[in-house]
């Protein structure tokens, strides 16, 4: 497996924002980080900002818009980027623009200074609680975190154990196995214990932070209020405070490597612990008991039944809470492996739910490495092409690509395919789906080209094993569609969306979400292609149908209308474009805000248009206010500050003309 990105070393320092809003974006931005898996060190080769400006940047200061989008569009899958940029750049725009606080008078007597006076003093108390309510659920988050790696190791530890104490019953007739099989069944013990503690310690702290996040809302009211009154690797890599150990000579020295290990996963657990029962107190919440209650009901299984874990994490999947399933299915594993044993069918698949719900919670990741290891345990008990280690051998491709490894999860996939197509056969549904994802990554590890041929010699076959109108058939030629447009044909592109846009509108219904991204993409390939005229009409005949399905406000309906604007314009009529862009910079504007970066586009082409129409002196007044508000928010070297520049210039000389950067 391909070496992974997972955040390594010391954790996350306090956030001490210069605002409220500073101090959300920058938990907000952390915890994108966290969940990519990646280090500062490759973050900083993908977005060109050092490892010292990103932590710095991290801790509080507002960053910048480039800042911000290139670390959204690194750490974020495409599927969630747009969401997940919108709502950063929201969190951005309020910590540019905290509410503005009233000027003082030059001399306030008597009770209206005392009044001030109390004032700043409650405003300052309570952005200290502010701020260390932040720095205690950052502590909380990493408790969460540095359990959920301990989960992880133990439940590797229990399965190595579990073999271990099989191993030496075989021979335990000699008294020094005899006093290395005892020792592995305490070990056992130990570790199951510290699963318990460290899988309610995660539970805890999840909700101690859930509770924090209320009071940091109301907090920060407050303190707005105030103001307005004028005042891959190894799971264990990254334990913290922790020295690496090594094995000591002795004749035991597999028993001794874990109890090295049981000893830090211990002193993590303490450690985290602390940390909980502390936040506890000065949140003045109870005690958290973080070793569970009820006694143990043998040495091998926590707390319940096998058949009460597997029915409460059934349940709990069936209603979509995929954190509490996946930790009931971890309990289950480590029940089933103790009783059954770790190769056992029944084990594997309670492996598998597990890996599954933690895929489904959004830790792709983790569940990468859960599906590596079940992989490892099938391959033990089954050779590569059992139904079930390709179910397997699947998951860990799609989960590799979730993290953002396409090429290495296109090369999986790619082997599976191999394997069910010979085994299942071409035409079975598990071959043509793992056939699909294989296109896909192909083409998002930047081969289009090889992806549109893949999914051009899929299409048939689906069409005839599935029917034409199938989910997966539709959904395939939508990426036929578009990665014949990344490979440099957009006119291909336009005629396989139209007869597509047909036949979803058919199948799925002219208002289904799908038929929409259809249309519009529809609209751009045809634009693309030379013909604005007619894309300005199926992107007018969009905005009508998005306005009336999601509303005026939607971001898909403002898109759509900056998309139809354009290309009125380029279809030859300045005029009408200026004004829909006037009127479309008004709602992005009341939408988003005035600085927001879709706001700014759209005053840059309403400046653009406004020329073309004959305006010039319009256009330079709108270009230079335009000018002042990136100048101050990007600096004055950033491109978009120097291409306002050059248009400027060219108006000034008398050309009417757009720079096209």
């Amino acid at each position: 497996m391909a070496e992974t990105n997972r955040r390594k070393g010391r954790p996350w320092g306090q956030i001490r924002p210069v605002n409220p809003a500073a101090g959300r974006l920058a938990a907000f931005l952390r915890a994108q980080v966290d969940g990519s898996g990646k280090t500062l060190a490759v973050l900083e080769k993908e977005i060109s900002f050092s490892s010292t400006q990103i932590s710095s940047l991290l801790g509080g200061r507002i960053p910048s818009q480039r800042f911000v989008t290139s670390l959204i569009d690194a750490t974020v899958p495409p599927p969630l980027r747009e969401r997940r940029r919108s709502e950063a750049e929201a969190l951005l725009y309020e910590a540019l623009h905290p509410p503005r606080t009233s000027k003082p008078a030059a001399r306030v007597a008597g009770a209206a200074a005392v009044d001030l006076a109390a004032v700043q003093a409650q405003q300052i108390e309570t952005y200290d609680r502010l701020t260390r309510a932040l720095e205690q659920q950052a502590e909380l988050r990493q408790t969460a975190h540095n359990s959920a790696r301990l989960i992880c190791i133990l439940l590797g530890m229990i399965h190595t154990l579990n073999e271990r104490v099989g191993a030496l019953s075989r021979d335990a007739d000699r008294s020094a196995v005899r006093a290395e099989l005892e020792r592995a069944r305490s070990q056992q013990a130990r570790a199951e214990s510290e699963l318990g503690r460290a899988e309610e310690k995660k539970r805890q702290a999840e909700a101690l932070a859930g509770h924090l996040q209320e009071q940091i809302a109301e907090l920060t009211e407050e303190l707005e209020r105030l103001r307005g009154q004028g005042g891959g690797p190894d799971p264990s890599d990254g334990l913290p405070g922790l020295a690496p150990f090594a094995p000591a000579a002795s004749p035991d020295p597999v028993g001794d490597d874990i109890d090295a290990t049981l000893a830090r996963v211990a002193a993590v657990n303490d450690t985290d612990s602390d940390t909980v029962h502390r936040i506890s107190g000065e949140l003045g919440q109870p005690a958290p008991t973080l070793v569970p209650d009820n006694p143990s009901t043998g040495p091998d299984m926590p707390n319940k039944t096998a058949w009460e874990l597997g029915s409460e994490a059934r349940a709990a999947q069936e209603r979509g809470d995929f954190r509490e399933a996946a930790r009931l299915y971890a309990l289950l594993t480590a029940a089933s492996s103790g009783y059954l044993g770790p190769e056992h069918r029944d084990t594997l698949a309670s492996r598998y739910e597990h890996a599954y719900c933690v895929g489904e919670a959004g830790e792709p990741a983790v569940a990468r490495d859960l599906y590596e290891a079940l992989v490892q345990y099938g391959l033990r008990v089954r050779d590569s092409t059992h139904p079930d280690t390709l179910r397997a051998r699947y998951q860990l491709a799609y989960y590799t690509g979730e993290t953002g490894d396409f090429a290495t999860a296109r090369d999986l996939v790619a082997a599976v395919v191999s394997d069910e197509a010979r085994v299942l056969g071409p035409d079975h549904p598990d071959t043509l789906a793992s056939y699909y994802q294989q296109a896909y990554f192909t083409g998002l590890a930047g081969d289009p080209a090889t992806a549109r041929d893949l999914l051009a010699a899929l299409i048939p076959v689906q069409t005839r094993v599935l029917g034409p109108e199938h989910p997966d058939t539709l959904a395939s030629r939508h990426e036929n569609a578009y990665f014949t447009n990344e490979s440099g044909d957009p006119a291909a592109a336009r005629d396989l969306l139209a007869a597509l846009a047909a036949d979803r509108t058919r199948v799925l219904g002219p208002d289904h979400h799908g038929t929409l991204i259809t249309r519009y993409e529809l609209a751009r390939y045809t634009g693309k292609a030379g013909e604005p005229a007619k894309a300005r009409d199926l992107y007018g005949a969009l905005v009508h149908q998005e306005t009336r399905v999601l509303g005026p406000d939607h971001m898909n309906t403002l898109i759509s209308r900056g998309q139809h604007a354009r290309y009125t314009g380029r279809a030859g009529d300045p005029a009408k474009a200026r004004d829909l862009f006037r009127v479309l910079v008004e709602d992005w504007t009341r939408v988003l805000g005035p600085r927001h970066p879709r706001t700014l586009s759209s005053r840059a082409q309403y400046a653009r248009y406004t020329a073309e129409a004959g305006d010039t002196a319009a256009a330079q007044e709108l270009g230079r206010v335009l000018l002042a508000d990136v100048e101050r928010d990007q600096g004055a070297g950033h491109p978009a500050v120097l291409s306002i520049r050059r248009q400027l210039a060219a108006w000034a000389e008398g050309d009417d003309r757009t720079d096209p950067a």
